[in-house]
């Protein structure tokens, strides 16, 4: 039963289904003084610029929905408030999954911090200004993504889970408790080397792109940012799906 439990939970890191963005944006409302010279049916209220460039912006949410920690926030007008449920759901659930092991909590932040670390570089998310419009520009938004599908597999066939696994149930059937191996830095040390040896083997999609129309939203702040028009899917984007 523990051997299918903590292999369940390892191949639960592929399994991430991040969609929507951390905090709902609304539409940016005209400024209270903009008023227009004369009252006519195709007069439009003047909108402020947004802040930033819209390729930026949208590196921040792609961000965001890979692996819940955005470079820079800001260049979306995004507040620690707007992105925490995100990062709390990404994060959340890679620490739920690596809690499944008696790691320690410290230990269960650090190979959090590493699988982050190394999503990050391997997906190298880019992304290029493809069309400049003032209202809704166009950016090309490329990366490569995990292979959810080739990852269970390695997930269920790796030799050193598997060993880990069956040292384990070894180990509880003597007796030996959670909480004395959360204690031993020899076994802790072992375990932290099957985490990385197995993240190290994720199999990643070739390079894709794809474009994202954008639109002004307004930020906690008030002043106006780019933001995809489809949040959603460039979150399945960013994901593989």
């Amino acid at each position: 039963m523990f051997k299918k439990l903590s292999l369940g939970a390892l191949t639960l890191l592929l399994a991430l289904t991040l969609v929507g963005c951390g905090g709902k944006k609304e539409e940016p409302k005209p400024a209270a003084d903009s008023q227009p010279a004369a009252q006519t049916e195709t007069a439009k209220p003047e909108v402020a610029k947004p802040e930033g460039s819209a390729d930026k912006a949208v590196l921040a949410y792609a961000q965001l929905f890979a692996y819940g920690l955005p470079e820079d926030p800001s260049a979306a007008g995004m507040t620690d408030a707007d992105t925490k449920p995100m990062e709390e759901k990404t994060i959340g659930a890679m620490l739920q999954a690596f809690s499944a092991f008696p790691l320690s909590d410290e230990n269960v932040q650090n190979a959090t911090a590493s699988y982050i670390e190394k999503l990050h570089k391997a997906m190298e998310i880019k992304t290029v200004l493809k069309k400049d419009d003032a209202e809704h520009p166009v950016v090309e938004v490329s990366a490569e993504p995990l292979d959810a599908a080739g990852a269970a597999q390695v997930g269920q066939t790796h030799q050193d889970v598997q060993e880990l696994a069956a040292a384990l149930q070894e180990l509880h059937n003597q007796g030996i408790t959670d909480e004395q191996l959360k204690e031993n830095p020899e076994f802790q040390q072992a375990v932290l080397e099957v985490i990385d040896n197995f993240t190290n083997e994720y199999p990643l999609k070739p390079r894709v792109s794809k474009e994202f129309t954008c639109k002004i939203v307004q930020g906690s702040d008030g002043k106006n940012y780019w933001a995809p028009e489809d949040p959603a899917e460039l979150a399945k984007f960013v994901m593989g799906q």
